[in-house]
């Protein structure tokens, strides 16, 4: 795998060197952009769920503030199922890694003459720099975290590494070209959830844990060092319906790790449920849009709950970097946070139990 990632990256800086000279640099435009003259923006997002879920609060920004501005954006397979009924974009395009299909989206963008491209992809991305460029020769270009390429961007943000920002704020600030402050945007941006999804999440907590506090508790993982042993997790599911008989457990897996979710269900008691199969992201997210709080490995799950602002307990390794920028979103204490650099393994079970406690009993004693 990591040959055919060497091999990718070094065709693309082939191609890339080649058509450099044909690429136009930035323009010096100013510090802002006349909205005026913008009618039509780009956002390139064709990377994971999680990427897509902390944009959302800058579409909801430039939306605010230009109404009449239509938004599009170039997704991926991963992120698609997320937005796809979305009513925030006019258009979604879909990047595939450079099928021929790819090449019919890129069509169908410059035929949309957009007035502004923003690259949100945070690193000197070839294929992000391809799309910029072709997206229009007009295109104002912003990109966020660019080195090499940033010649060929008429604005560039810099992550502020360093100074703890979290993504959420930090990226708000690619607004700044439109005179928008994004310190004073809201962070907290739901993905798009339809009334009949609602309605059935409605339906699924009633019957599993009507009454009861409930609890998500997300196995799944992007990463094999995200991935929470199965005794821990068993174990945790005790110890949390046995501290109180309210507590109901709803397990939630990705589609490809259900086998996973069905052997701790067999492995614990009472009080304990698998969500059903067959649900898709967005009724996934409309489930746990109704929690009390939110369990999970997985940081794309955590920023969905805390969108809704639901209380959230999140499983950190040591990475001081990735939990900087990636904790959960304005919960100072929504994390627990391993010894180890590279993996939760480490996390114990009453770390876990400890911190729920401590989450319940903080957002009960908000509410009372």
């Amino acid at each position: 795998m990591n040959v055919l990632k060497s091999l990718e990256h070094g065709a693309k800086d082939f191609v890339f060197g080649i058509c450099r000279v044909f690429f136009r640099k930035g323009r010096q435009v100013g510090l802002t952009i006349d909205p005026s003259g913008i009618s039509k923006v780009l956002f390139l997002r064709p990377e994971k769920i999680g990427d897509m879920v902390i944009s959302l609060p800058v579409f909801d920004a430039l939306r605010a503030h230009f109404p009449e501005v239509r938004i599009s954006v170039l997704a991926s397979p991963r992120n698609y199922e997320l937005i796809k009924d979305d009513p925030r974009f006019d258009r979604i395009f879909l990047y595939r890694k450079w099928t021929l299909e790819d090449f019919r989206q890129l069509a169908a963008i410059r035929r949309e003459r957009f007035d502004c491209v923003i690259d949100m992809i945070d690193n000197d991305s070839v294929t992000a720099l391809f799309f910029s460029q072709l997206a229009g020769s007009r295109a104002i270009r912003i990109g966020v975290g660019k080195t090499r390429h940033a010649i060929f961007y008429d604005f560039n943000h810099h992550h502020a590494d360093g100074i703890g920002e979290h993504i959420i704020d930090n990226t708000l600030k690619l607004l700044a070209p439109f005179g928008i402050n994004g310190t004073v945007s809201s962070g907290f941006a739901p993905p798009y959830i339809s009334a009949d999804a609602r309605t059935r999440a409605g339906a699924i907590l009633a019957t599993i844990a009507a009454g009861n506090i409930a609890i998500g508790f997300n196995l799944s993982a992007g990463m094999p060092n995200r991935i929470w042993p199965d005794d821990h997790c068993a174990d945790l599911c005790g110890k949390l319906t046995n501290w109180r008989n309210d507590v109901h457990i709803v397990i939630i897996t990705d589609p490809g790790d259900r086998t996973r979710g069905e052997r701790l269900l067999a492995m614990t008691g009472g009080n304990v449920t698998l969500v059903p199969d067959g649900l898709g992201l967005v009724e996934v997210s409309a489930l746990i849009s109704r929690l009390d709080l939110l369990l999970s490995p997985d940081t794309s799950l955590i920023h969905i709950a805390r969108s809704f602002q639901v209380p959230v307990v999140g499983l950190y390794s040591r990475a001081t970097k990735n939990f900087r920028r990636w904790r959960p979103y304005r919960q100072a204490d929504g994390a627990v946070v391993g010894s180890d650099i590279d993996t939760i393994r480490d996390i114990t079970v009453e770390q876990v139990v400890d911190r729920v406690r401590q989450v319940l009993g903080r957002v009960e004693a908000e509410r009372r």
